[in-house]
């Protein structure tokens, strides 16, 4: 019986690019199929920059998710020796990871290095070197990622993403300032949610409902992910509001109407979930100056300077509760103030090629 010949692809993947995309479908073509084993350990060169072992694990199987003839492993090395020591307990366990089948598979090892190749070939093993193609390494995109951003996987992306937040209460210019942000660094935006939600439902700040807080909980956050996701990020997102702003006004108004406690509790624990999975690099703080102006859907008691300057000092109660570890720049300046200092501190994070 012919063997099925199975090509090996081995790596850190931190971050997976074009280069190892490109060498594992030509892998899979000279081949019947690709297994590709993703490796790392505890404080790898991935872990350092937050790509955990797991996590490049699942964003590689989400990259190659619609392809049937290539497999996704795991294998941590962090009880094993570090490179170049340890070829042996690594080999068998890594054939053991791919439950490798003698009888009827034909194993080929497809590597970048000529000493892996040796290695591999001394223990009976047949390997292809393939040289380095695009003239891009992982190391290149770690230390670089913005300008080398067209060549990492589309999931890694979420992780090299600067990802800034404009926050402060209401009418004070940050949705103006976002959106001229997001066109000056050719970035997506996302928009303050609730405002869409609310000129779709015809309902008033102080008309939301603690179910309506639930959806404009969910509704900003899988907005602004999506965004994240999409084709338009060039390794920076722009977030008009977030999770916190959310609970800021939902313990404003949801307080002053005397909601009974087990809804306040399911809705802390949504936006605490939430919260959890935001990962912020900047926060722009912006003050409340300026006239309020009232767009047909705003509680005009907030109007009131006391009202306005006390929710602005409740919302960095919760940034330095929830958020206290996020650089953060207030801007207190007038508009043209505030936009020069936004960009400036932005550069500071963020380099476009």
């Amino acid at each position: 019986m012919k063997k099925e010949r199975i090509a090996l692809v081995f790596g850190t993947f931190a971050p997976l690019h074009q280069g190892h995309i490109d060498l594992i479908q030509r892998a899979k073509r000279q081949c019947d199929r690709v297994r590709v084993i993703v490796s790392g350990y505890e404080g790898d060169r991935g872990e350092e920059v937050g790509l955990t072992l797991q996590k490049r694990f699942r964003y590689i199987r989400e990259a190659f998710s619609n392809d049937e003839l290539t497999q996704i492993y795991k294998l941590d090395e962090t009880k094993l020796p570090r490179y170049p020591l340890g070829w042996e307990p690594w080999l068998q366990t890594a054939l053991n990871t791919i439950q490798y089948q003698t009888e009827t598979e034909e194993l080929i090892f497809y590597v970048g290095e000529k000493a892996y190749k040796e290695e591999l070939e001394a223990r009976g093993f047949e390997v292809h070197l393939e040289e380095r193609r695009f003239g891009i390494s992982a190391t290149m995109i770690r230390e670089n990622p913005s300008k080398y951003w067209k060549y990492i996987a589309q999931p890694f992306r979420r992780q090299f993403t600067k990802k800034v937040l404009i926050m402060g209460s209401a009418s004070n210019g940050k949705t103006t300032l976002a959106k001229d942000l997001a066109r000056f660094y050719d970035a997506p935006v996302s928009l303050e949610y609730a405002r869409e939600y609310q000129i779709k439902n015809n309902v008033r700040d102080d008309e939301l409902t603690p179910k309506d807080y639930y959806y404009l909980l969910l509704g900003q956050y899988d907005q602004t992910s999506k965004l994240i996701d999409s084709s338009a990020n060039r390794g920076l997102v722009i977030a008009d509001t977030n999770s916190l702003v959310t609970k800021g006004y939902y313990d404003y108004y949801m307080e002053v109407e005397g909601q009974d406690t087990s809804m306040t509790d399911t809705f802390d624990n949504l936006f605490v979930s939430i919260l959890s999975k935001e990962k912020w690099d900047l926060i722009l703080f912006v003050q409340p100056i300026g006239s309020y102006v009232n767009d047909g859907f705003r509680d005009m008691t907030m109007a009131d300077e006391e009202i306005r300057t006390s929710f602005s000092n409740y919302l960095d109660q919760l940034r330095q509760q929830y958020l206290g570890n996020i650089p953060t720049t207030f801007l207190a300046s007038d508009y043209l103030g505030n936009y020069e200092e936004a960009k400036k501190v932005i550069d500071a994070i963020y380099q476009a090629d």
